[in-house]
């Protein structure tokens, strides 16, 4: 364990008594906050009293109370449940009334459960999710500071139970990997978790040597209720030039009578006894009282301990903006994954070699480094390569946006792993992250790899994330216009499902040149009997299948080609056909698109299709695109057959 000497770090000047005296306050304003409430998580709030207390107001953190925005502003990132403690640290700096702390948990605060950094200032990134994605978070937003040029530190606190989760581990040693000598994270280790103390569930493992292992820098505090020894470890931070891990031992609940003894340290107040809840507060009162003329002329003087952030130049973080147009090239057309090739090579003549937006591109993994340095992504983006990283990847890029929300990032996934970080997905996505996710090798066409990989129902989740944006591209320019979009608008979190067929042009009317909704791409010319609603790989064998019932069943079929999946309306409905049946075929579960076509017709009063039927495939296997097509039936033979089992057995 690395521990720099007192020879070596000039000990920061702070007033023993001021940090204590505040941390009465706070300790007391916990208790008072969480019992008002009537719930929350008492002993973790209770643990971090003290460590909360010195970061903020022994001249550790910078920050600009009349900028909580402060691009600059160092960044502390908290499990959510720990609101009551920054809560009361926030009112005693004076971003907001401390009758506020009344409103805990209650409908319409700005207190949430959960910390929520569009409802309270102070708070940075988040929302904080299930337990283990703030480290990823934090290593973003370290990474954008050093993007920006800028100085700030990112502060990272979380729990020895949190600290077991997979994601944590996926973020220290990327940190590492990366020097993030601008990350410090702090382990409350107050020996306790929710169902039982963590030596129960954890305690064959040694957390110093494995965050040395992972490559951080490891210091320790014996006594994380002790102000010297705090203040004592937060002033070797500055001289730290690699990642730093503080393990900081403390008591879960402590000041409440029986909570070292309980299995939990009463995590929650649920467990807690009332009258132990209420002797707390009593004593914490007591305390306080004891303490009454000091604390009120600490409670004057605290706003003037805040550390200002250094100053900077703006024009180091100022993005452009910039209207992205990438026209398809057409000797490229016939393959979704090499034409992107094409695509950044054209966006870096338009972004001017990264100088008019700043881009980031990410990758668990999956882009090899042939075609990395072929596409010359270092040229004009910050390329990060997470490792195989699924859950962080996502997590971090959360992190980057937040930081910076005028970036472009743009990440490259298998679609085959999407399930995996589908929680950081949602908190991107209610965080309201910008970023684009390209999922590749869709559904069978992950081909000979099997049915692990072929996805067929994780576009149902993504579906149904609320505020996720899904587009499926069927040919190269449906991508190009997917990617057009997102990356001039900026609109928030997309996610766009490719497939790696060969495939040529579809037909569009000059109209829906540059359309990502929905459009008519086959139209008999006569009124329709059948309306296929089909997107990305399968609407090839739509507008195939279409032809031959036509031609040869002397069924006219329209084909209409689906690109944004979860924005279906009136444009759309418009496209089918009134008491006519409709089939949708889809790489992937049938009832994925079934279900949303379905809902967008339910919800109009323009007409009604006879029957909506689903098609598709539920679990794979290995074979070639062809041979699966045809023993799925999602080539033109099989749709045909499907379709005209709508008449045959009417």
């Amino acid at each position: 364990m690395e521990r720099l000497t007192i020879n070596q770090t000039k000990i920061k000047e702070y007033d023993k008594v001021v940090l204590s005296t505040l941390a009465i306050e706070v300790r007391k304003s916990v208790f008072d906050t969480i019992i008002n409430a009537n719930s929350g998580h008492l002993g973790g709030n209770s643990s971090s009293v003290e460590l909360l207390t010195c970061l903020y107001f022994g001249g550790i953190l910078k920050f600009d109370l009349n900028n909580s925005q402060n691009e600059n502003r160092d960044r502390v990132l908290i499990r959510g449940h720990e609101g009551p403690v920054r809560y009361k640290i926030f009112s005693l700096m004076g971003l907001f009334p401390e009758s506020e702390l009344k409103t805990y948990r209650q409908f319409g605060s700005i207190l949430q459960g959960h910390e929520d950094m569009h409802t309270t200032p102070g708070v940075d990134i988040t929302p904080s999710g299930s337990l283990g994605m703030i480290l990823s978070y934090g290593v973003g937003s370290a990474i954008s500071a050093k993007e920006k040029g800028l100085n700030y530190k990112t502060f990272v606190f979380l729990g020895d139970g949190e600290e077991q989760e997979g994601n944590v581990s996926e973020a220290a040693r990327h940190a590492s990997n990366l020097g993030l000598d601008n990350l410090v994270c702090i382990l409350d280790k107050n020996n306790k978790q929710l169902s039982r103390a963590t030596c129960e569930s954890d305690g064959g493992v040694d957390i110093k040597k494995i965050w040395e292992g992972y490559g951080w820098n490891v210091l320790e505090i014996s006594d994380g209720h002790n102000i010297d020894e705090i203040m004592k470890t937060y002033s070797e931070l500055d001289h730290i030039q690699k990642p730093t891990f503080v393990i900081a031992h403390t008591i879960k609940g402590k000041n409440v009578p029986g909570a070292e003894e309980n299995y939990s340290g009463y995590h929650t107040l649920s467990v807690c006894p009332k009258s132990l809840a209420e002797q707390a507060l009593d004593l914490a009162t007591r305390e306080v009282e004891a303490h009454r003329k000091k604390i009120d002329e600490v409670k004057l003087l605290a706003p003037k301990l805040i550390a200002r952030p250094n100053e900077f130049n703006l024009n180091l973080v100022k993005n452009k903006e910039l209207e992205v147009s990438v026209e398809i090239n057409p000797t490229d057309v016939s393959n979704l994954d090499y034409s992107q090739g094409y695509y950044f090579e054209e966006l870096r003549k338009i972004t001017e070699n990264g100088q008019k937006m700043k881009m980031y591109v990410i990758t668990p993994d999956f882009i090899r480094k042939d075609l990395v340095e072929m596409v010359s992504f270092t040229d004009f983006t910050k390329f990060v390569d997470c490792g195989i990283r699924e859950q962080h990847s996502i997590a971090m890029a959360h992190g980057i946006s937040i930081s910076d929300p005028n970036a472009r990032i743009f990440l490259n996934f298998g679609d085959a792993f999407i399930y995996r970080a589908m929680d950081q997905l949602n908190v991107a996505v209610q965080g309201g992250s910008k970023m684009i996710i390209v999922g590749e090798y869709s559904g069978l066409t992950q081909e000979r790899n099997g049915k692990t990989h072929q996805t067929s129902g994780q576009p149902g989740a993504l579906i149904y994330m609320p505020g996720l944006r899904i587009k499926e591209p069927a040919d190269v320019q449906d991508l190009y216009n997917v990617l057009n979009w997102a990356f001039t608008s900026n609109p928030g979190v997309v996610y766009a499902r490719l497939h790696r067929k060969n495939i040529t042009p579809l037909y569009r009317e000059r109209k829906d040149q540059r359309n990502i909704g929905s459009y008519i791409t086959h139209d008999p010319d006569k009124k329709p009997k059948l309306v296929i609603a089909s997107c990305g790989f399968t609407t090839h064998n739509s507008v195939k299948a279409a032809q031959t019932l036509e031609s040869e069943y002397n069924l006219p079929t329209r084909v209409v080609n689906i690109v944004g999946l979860n924005e279906l309306g009136e444009e759309f409905v418009k496209l089918l056909e009134n008491d006519t049946p409709l089939l949708t075929v889809y790489n992937g579960s049938g009832k994925v698109l079934q279900s949303v076509v379905s809902s967008a017709v339910m919800e109009s009063t323009l007409l009604k299709p006879s029957i909506i039927k689903g098609h598709g495939f539920d679990f794979g296997m290995s074979g070639s695109i062809g041979e699966l097509e045809t023993h799925f039936k999602l080539d033109d033979k099989g749709i045909v057959q499907t379709a005209r089992s709508l008449f045959i057995n009417k």
